[in-house]
């Protein structure tokens, strides 16, 4: 497991913390990495969403009824299956943050959120 060295101003109050939840510095801090993971996941997708909505009326006549993978406003694979082209992105590109989407009428729709779990196992390796 990697060891991290923290300063002593972010340590003593990382302490406190950990004291008056009765766990460990180390749980407290896995708990924080993880909520700011899942954070920047989740706003990578925000800003996704703010592409694929400026691109859609460039694109909804070419790829009408695709699901599409774009990652930093590009589109990276195109697929008219969602779960084929979820595989292929996470076979090629891992666990990137890129934002699946079908393409139609209107660039507004309702995006369900998946929760992204993060297991510590594989972090640490």
């Amino acid at each position: 497991m990697p060891i991290l060295t923290l300063s002593p101003q972010l340590h003593e109050p990382l302490e406190r913390l950990a004291a008056g939840q009765d766990t460990t510095v180390e749980e407290v801090v896995e708990s924080l990495v993880a909520d700011y993971l899942r954070q920047q996941w989740h706003e990578t997708l925000l800003r996704e969403m703010d592409r694929y909505r400026l691109m859609h009326p460039q694109i909804v006549t070419r790829y009408y009824g695709q699901f599409l993978g774009i990652q930093d406003g590009k589109i990276l694979d195109t697929d008219p299956d969602g779960g084929v082209l979820y595989k292929r992105l996470r076979q090629k590109y891992g666990d990137l943050p890129i934002l699946i989407v079908r393409v139609t009428d209107t660039p507004e729709q309702e995006f369900r959120s998946l929760r992204r779990h993060i297991e510590y196992d594989s972090i640490s390796e």
